[in-house]
C-alpha cells in the first residue's frame, strides 16, 4: 500500500473548497486508507490562494498549473476548475502522467471530452469522475434492485433537478453563465443525464428545449451584459431498451436547493427517489402488490462502508462527496478503471452534445 497519496486540487471555489474539506475528513471516515492529503493547490488568483493557505495550512500554493503539475508529491490532480478549462487542464495533467479525478462535465465540448478520455487510455492513466449522487445510499439501493429485476423492461421515467440559484436578476455574470461549458444543461443536467445512464442504461436518442429566462445581469464592470447559456433545460430521452422518459433541469425554481426526484417504472414494479426525503427509497413491486408502495430506510448505508457517520445516522452530501472520493481512490490504489470514469464522463457529454444540437433544431430528436 502507498505511504502516503498525494493530491493536488485545481481550482478553489465552491466546490474546490468541499473537496478540500472531503480530503481532510478522509483519515477518520475511511481510516483504511493510507494517509491522503492536499500537498498542492492552484487557483485563479493570489486571492483565492491566500485562502487556500489559510484554511489549510501548509501547502504549496500556485496560480501557475505547471508548477502544481511539477510538484514532486503530486499524484492525483483533482479538478475543479471552470469547464472551460478542463480540457487544458487534463491535457497537461495527462503529460504530466498523473492520474485524473474530474468534476462533471468531462468537458466543455464533446470533441474535449473524446481527446481527453483517448489520450489518458493511450497513457495508461486511472481517470474517474465525481458524479456523486452515485454514493447516494438510496440510489446505491435503487441500482441494487433494478439490477435485481425491480423494474422489469423499463416503460417510462422522470427525473429533475431544481434550483433558485438564478432567479436573482442582479446576479452577476460569471462563468456558469457566459463562455464554454456554461448553463445548467452542462451544469445540472450532467448529473441526471448520469442517473439516467447509471442506473436505466444506454440512451437511444434525445429531444431537448432550452431557455434562458434572464438574458442580462451585471457584467464585470456592472453594466448589463447578455447571457449566453440556458437557466432551464427540458429533456425528452428514448433509451435502447425502449422506455421514454423526461428530464427537467432549472435554476428558476423559488424554494428549491438541490431538489431531486427520481421517478422510474416498468413491467413488473416502481421506484421513487426524492431529495426531499434522502434517506429512504419508495418501491412498488407490482407483482405483489399492484396498488401502494413500501418505503425502503437507507439512511447512511453507503457503499464502499465508512467509519462515520454510523449506518443509522441520516445521510447528507458531504458524505456523497466523501464515499465518490472514496471509491476512486480505492479503484487507484487497486490500479483498476474506477467507477465512474473518465468514459462515463464521456458518455454523459455525447447526450449533452446531442441535447444541445437538439435545442438548436428546435426539438429535434438526434440519434446516439
Amino acid at each position: 500500500m502507498a505511504a502516503e497519496i498525494g493530491i493536488g486540487l485545481v481550482g478553489y471555489g465552491g466546490i474546490g473548497r468541499m473537496h478540500a474539506l472531503c480530503c481532510r475528513m478522509l483519515p477518520i471516515v475511511y481510516p483504511e486508507l493510507p494517509p491522503t492529503r492536499i500537498v498542492a493547490v492552484q487557483t485563479a488568483s493570489t486571492a483565492s490562494a491566500a485562502r487556500a493557505q489559510a484554511e489549510l495550512g501548509d501547502i504549496f500554493t500556485t496560480t501557475v498549473l505547471s508548477e502544481l503539475l511539477a510538484h514532486p508529491q503530486v499524484q492525483i490532480v483533482d479538478c475543479c476548475a471552470p469547464t472551460g478549462d478542463h480540457a487544458r487542464i487534463a491535457q497537461a495533467t495527462i503529460a504530466a502522467g498523473k492520474a485524473l479525478f474530474w468534476e462533471k462535465p468531462l468537458a466543455a465540448t464533446l470533441a474535449e471530452a473524446e481527446t481527453i478520455v483517448a489520450a489518458a487510455q493511450a497513457r495508461g492513466l486511472i481517470g474517474g469522475m465525481n458524479f456523486h449522487f452515485r454514493q447516494v445510499p438510496a440510489i446505491q439501493e435503487a441500482q441494487r434492485l433494478i439490477g435485481a429485476g425491480l423494474l422489469g423492461d423499463v416503460v417510462g421515467f422522470h427525473m429533475r433537478y431544481y434550483r433558485a440559484s438564478n432567479l436573482k436578476r442582479d446576479r452577476p455574470i460569471y462563468w456558469r453563465f457566459n463562455g464554454p461549458g456554461s448553463g445548467v444543461l452542462a451544469d445540472l443536467g450532467s448529473h441526471m443525464i448520469d442517473m439516467v445512464l447509471h442506473l436505466l442504461g444506454p440512451i437511444a436518442w434525445v429531444s431537448a428545449r432550452t431557455r434562458t429566462m434572464i438574458t442580462e445581469r451585471p457584467g464585470p464592470d456592472g453594466k448589463p451584459t447578455p447571457v449566453e447559456s440556458d437557466d432551464v433545460a427540458w429533456l425528452q430521452i428514448g433509451l435502447v431498451g425502449g422506455g421514454i422518459g423526461s428530464l427537467e433541469v432549472s435554476k428558476l425554481v423559488p424554494g428549491a436547493g438541490d431538489d431531486v426526484r427520481i421517478e422510474a417504472y416498468g413491467s413488473n414494479g416502481a421506484l421513487i427517489y426524492d431529495a426531499n426525503d434522502p434517506n429512504g427509497l419508495r418501491v412498488v413491486e407490482a407483482t405483489h402488490a399492484p396498488i401502494g408502495d413500501r418505503r425502503v430506510a437507507t439512511l447512511s448505508r453507503t457503499r464502499p462502508p465508512a467509519s462515520l457517520p454510523n449506518v443509522e445516522t441520516p445521510t447528507g452530501v458531504v458524505s456523497w462527496h466523501l464515499a465518490s472520493l472514496r471509491a476512486f481512490l480505492g479503484a487507484y490504489l487497486e490500479g483498476r478503471s474506477p467507477s465512474p470514469g473518465l468514459q462515463d464522463g464521456l458518455l454523459v457529454d455525447r447526450v449533452i452534445a446531442a441535447a444541445q444540437r437538439s435545442a438548436a433544431q428546435g426539438g429535434s430528436i438526434e440519434s446516439l
